[in-house]
């Protein structure tokens, strides 16, 4: 059991880390958490609750097969690596442009 709780927080360190490139901190927030918590999650002090893991998966597109047993492609995070990957090499005007474009699609949602 504990060995699972350290896979399980290793895995959602690396969604924290190599996917969203964040801080302990700016991730907790993205995922309604507390710092506390998500470090305590991460190290596999604490196994993880449903109702938190919902919020993870819904806060981050991962899905919870992988979070819990490392199994399944996560189709979202590749979106995410590749949107990325896409940004990072954009220019200055080009990520203005999309920055537009993003927000007029989330205030249009937010209505």
């Amino acid at each position: 059991m504990k060995q699972d709780m350290l896979q399980m927080g290793n895995r959602l360190r690396k969604v924290r880390e190599e996917i969203f490139r964040e801080t302990r901190q700016v991730f907790a927030e993205r995922c309604h958490l507390t710092e506390n918590h998500l470090g305590k999650l991460e190290r596999g002090e604490l196994f993880i609750s449903i109702k938190t893991l919902i919020k993870i998966c819904d806060a981050t597109g991962t899905s919870s097969d992988y979070i819990l047993y490392g199994e399944s492609e996560n189709k979202n995070l590749t979106v995410r690596e590749n949107i990325d990957f896409f940004l990072d090499r954009s220019s200055k005007e080009e990520l203005r442009m999309y920055f537009k474009i993003v927000s007029s699609i989330v205030e249009i949602k937010e209505k």
